[in-house]
């Protein structure tokens, strides 16, 4: 009997030795099966056909009326749906339009053209549509949305980034869409820069670190099935630091600094398994991105062994002639940047790319097989998604679209994101016995609390915030009792509205919350010249510091604006970053319950204005903030 026991012992160490090889021997027997498939359809594709893969083409384009009319209802044109699916064989559309769509309208109108991919066209091959996804499935109607990345980074919790890529993830796939445009890998060390919310900010070690958790819970061990995701990385590389501050601008640093600081978390994401990567909009060194064959192809395909589809962002092969200007017409471009090795252009309007790569081709302007190769990436990527089975999971799949328990995770992030910067006198948490006044432009904003991508693409509407979320305001009154919290906004943006008034009506509170903020702005529009916190907000706390009352500044900004004259003046400063949808009931909970005092700030913060790129690893220093981030 011990001899069997012990034989059976053995036999167990054997079989767990070998269970690594014989997983091993699987994964490649399955890749290799997927690479016939591939094989077998490339095979039997015309040129025009593989072209139109290399296209991904923005959802109003198939719709009725112009590309941006701000049509009141968006309805499909069927005359342009099978124009670009059909006769153009176009494989991929991406986005929204005018408004946010509920999970029956994206279902609908995916599924409507993907009827028409898969049953009007000679191959039938399925679109892939994708999406940005920047801090949950923001542009479905309902969805659990998260603090922007920022403020994740400020968790130090790599919990919490899973828990949001999975959640994205799950309400995106209930959504129909199975590509997300995500994470945001961009290691940014320039505060003016208008994105660096849409980061986990300056550090490599976090943005890789929580990059790996968003990615691991947005599509766990691949692509493919009801509740996983196709991620797409995004800006390789550089593009968080530009030198001027302005979006889709030059960056220039030496190859060992791109080296050391920005490349270490998409080579992480590689290693993860990412399929996709979305390429940055600028240049770096005075070479355009786009048509860096050094960067995509040297680098990313060869050096990184990358194996997943390259893709362009917004219009960026037009960009190339009217912006960076080093290519006289779209055609060149399309060459520059196909040869470059780029599989597939975000061109929002039209199918002039899939025409330009037609006519190249036949011109011998560029080599087939350079087609070849972005088809295959692109093919693979579709057949791993399982695109042909399950183009759309059925609805009943998701029966936790934006559950109590979605919504306590994103409450939970917004929670941690807290930075308590000064607690003078231990001020906070603050007496249930307190009368406060609330004050400032952000203190009963969702708005303010979302920042951009959140229904709409500038996240300054306010038709579609969802009305039972709480503001800071709302979340205070809720807590304490309206009776013991008044409020005046004081200023808008960047103007006074009643400043007198909250002077007059901070006399009779004990404590006064300024909540000053950045109005929401991505990409171009949110450029500034100043990194100053505009002068009306810091007049009003000027104003109100007057009145010798206790003042508590809540920031909820998308970068580190300046406060350094209004410092000295608040008592307690609270950094808020974009919290989200629960981040009103979170900074409530801070400033009157639990206090997250031990949280740090995921950038440094500029005691002024300048160009304050911080190039070396950030140290822990005391400042006028609590344990705030400074370069030395």
């Amino acid at each position: 009997m011990m001899f069997l026991k012990g034989k059976n012992l053995f036999c167990w160490f054997v079989f767990i030795l070998l269970l690594p090889v014989y997983s091993i021997g699987q994964q490649a027997k399955s890749k290799a099966e997927l690479s016939q498939k591939v094989e077998a359809l490339l095979s039997k594709m015309t040129l025009e056909e593989k072209a139109g893969q290399m296209v991904n083409i923005g959802l109003m384009a198939l719709c009725e009326g112009a590309f941006y009319g701000g049509q009141d209802t968006i309805r499909l044109d069927s005359a342009k749906l099978y124009h670009l699916i059909k006769d153009h064989h176009i494989g991929s559309v991406q986005n929204m339009g005018k408004y946010p769509l509920t999970i029956e309208e994206w279902r609908y109108f995916i599924g409507r053209i993907q009827e028409v991919a898969q049953k009007e066209t000679r191959l039938g091959i399925p679109v892939i549509y994708g999406i940005d996804g920047v801090h949950g499935a923001n542009y479905t109607v309902g969805s659990t949305l998260f603090p922007h990345q920022l403020g994740l980074a400020a968790t130090r919790n790599p919990a919490l980034a899973e828990a949001t890529g999975r959640i994205t993830a799950y309400e995106a796939m209930a959504s129909g869409i199975p590509w997300v445009y995500g994470p945001n890998l961009d290691v940014s060390k320039q505060p003016l820069w208008g994105r660096i919310s849409e980061t986990f900010g300056e550090d490599t070690y976090i943005t890789q670190v929580l990059g790996d958790a968003y990615i691991r819970g947005a599509q766990g061990n691949g692509p493919g099935g009801p509740y996983q995701i196709a991620v797409c990385p995004k800006h390789f590389l550089g593009y968080g630091t530009p030198f001027n501050g302005k979006d889709r601008s030059p960056v220039y640093l030496p190859e060992h600094l791109l080296r050391q600081y920005y490349l270490p978390p998409f080579v992480s994401a590689i290693q993860d398994g990412a399929p996709s990567i979305m390429i940055n909009s600028g240049s770096v060194n005075g070479v355009p991105c786009h048509i860096d064959k050094y960067l995509i192809t040297d680098l990313l395909k060869g050096e990184l062994a990358f194996e997943g589809v390259v893709i362009s962002d917004w219009a960026d092969i037009m960009n190339l002639v009217e912006v960076h200007r080093v290519a006289e017409d779209e055609k060149e471009a399309v060459r520059l940047a196909v040869n470059a090795g780029l599989d597939m252009c975000m061109e929002p309007y039209d199918e002039s790319f899939a025409v330009k790569v037609v006519e190249l081709v036949k011109e011998g302007a560029v080599p087939l097989a350079r087609i070849d190769d972005a088809v295959r990436r692109i093919l693979t990527l579709k057949m791993k998604l399982g695109l042909w089975g399950h183009a759309m999971y059925p609805v009943s799949e998701y029966p936790d679209f934006a559950s109590e328990s979605f919504t306590a995770s994103s409450f939970q992030a917004a929670l941690e994101s807290l930075t308590l910067l000064k607690n003078e006198n231990n001020l906070l948490p603050l007496s249930k016995e307190a009368k406060v006044l609330v004050t400032g432009v952000a203190a009963n904003s969702m708005n303010y609390l979302n920042g951009a991508w959140s229904r709409t693409f500038s996240g300054q509407e306010t038709d579609y915030n969802d009305e039972e979320k709480l503001t800071v305001l709302e979340a205070l009154q809720a807590k304490l009792g309206k009776d013991k919290v008044a409020y005046v906004q004081g200023t808008d943006y960047e103007a006074d509205i009643n400043t007198a008034e909250a002077v007059r009506r901070a006399n009779e509170a004990d404590v006064i919350i300024a909540c000053l903020g950045e109005r929401p702005a991505t990409e171009k529009p949110s450029d500034i010249e100043d990194l100053s916190m505009p002068a009306a907000q810091r007049e009003l706390v000027k104003a109100l510091a007057q009145t010798g009352k206790p003042v508590i500044l809540v920031l909820l900004e998308g970068r580190p604006r300046v406060i350094s004259d209004i410092e000295p003046l608040a008592s307690g400063i609270l950094m808020a970053y974009y919290p989200g949808n629960e981040g009103g009931r979170a900074i409530a909970e801070v400033l009157i319950g639990r206090l997250q005092s031990q949280r740090k700030i995921a950038l440094h913060l500029p005691p002024a204005h300048g160009l304050a790129v911080c190039l070396r690893p950030p140290s822990l220093r005391r400042t006028g903030y609590q344990l705030g981030l400074q370069c030395l």
